[in-house]
């Protein structure tokens, strides 16, 4: 039977009406009809009537006398959609026409008859030898041109979602004024502490402080960088006073900035000896 995915279920109809194929267009239509119920065309009956129920389920069976007329004329539902089929033989070809009638398409092909089938009974291969020809002419001159296949576009379309990378609030947008990325509390970065930037304020016209690495009268100058101590001396030097990596010998008293109980003594409450005595 050839590639078994292919023709899938053509054995079955070929044993159904092998009884009543009594010339080779009967085995064309036969093989369009397989064709076509395959690909959700449901028959439901002969003629060429464009009343119908769009509630009519249709069958995967060909109606009785379907090939006792000179023509054939069948009528197919597919997606509640009323399709008429002509086959008309003229001289040795097969004509073979789809009218869709809601919007009045119509595709047609063409087969020389004694070239294409070979026998009425037999295995596809023997009936029909270039079936496979058959099956792509089918396919894309007369059931495509009315039911334009989607499968592709909306698997791509699928795919081009899906693949997209999630939005992620943790990761900065640069396009946005305002960056989506928290921060984060193991590192909060000043750029007032970045050594390299002494004396940038100089260079501002409209910049704050007057420039002064040491402002005795700055509210911050107390104030302890948690993320760079080592940068400047608390309540000495400002963050950033200091280089980086470069030897620093504190100076001063060490407690200076210690918070001292109401009720030490202060080292210095007494004068100490002999401090009027300039000989001492």
């Amino acid at each position: 039977m050839g590639d078994a995915s292919n023709v899938f279920g053509f054995e079955l109809v070929q044993e159904i009406y092998n009884n009543q194929i009594a010339r080779k267009e009967d085995v064309l239509i036969l093989f369009v009809h397989w064709y076509l119920i395959k690909h959700g065309f449901r028959c439901i009956g002969i003629g060429d009537s464009k009343a119908f129920e769009p509630t009519e389920k249709g069958s995967q069976l060909l109606p009785e006398e379907w090939n006792t007329r000179p023509n054939y004329t069948l009528r197919y539902i597919n997606d509640s959609k009323l399709f008429i089929f002509h086959g008309v033989k003229s001289d040795e070809d097969l004509l073979i026409n789809l009218l869709r009638v809601d919007n009045q398409d119509v595709s047609s092909i063409q087969f020389p008859i004694n070239q294409t089938v070979n026998e009425l009974h037999g295995a596809l291969e023997v009936v029909i030898p270039s079936y496979q020809n058959i099956i792509n002419i089918i396919q894309k001159d007369l059931v495509e041109p009315l039911l334009p296949s989607n499968t592709t576009e909306n698997s791509t379309q699928t795919r081009s979602v899906n693949d997209q990378p999630r939005d992620n609030p943790l990761r900065a947008d640069p396009l946005r004024v305002e960056s989506r990325r928290p921060p984060s509390s193991s590192y909060l970065w000043n750029p007032e502490a970045d050594p390299t930037r002494i004396g940038a304020a100089d260079l501002n016209p409209l910049g704050r402080g007057g420039g002064m690495i040491f402002d005795p009268f700055s509210s911050q100058r107390n104030r302890v960088d948690p993320i760079r101590p080592g940068l400047g001396v608390p309540g000495r030097l400002p963050s950033g006073a200091v280089p980086p990596f470069a030897r620093f010998d504190p100076f001063g008293p060490p407690d200076i900035d210690r918070p001292r109980s109401r009720h030490d003594p202060d080292s210095d409450h007494l004068p100490p000896p002999g401090y009027d005595d300039m000989f001492m």
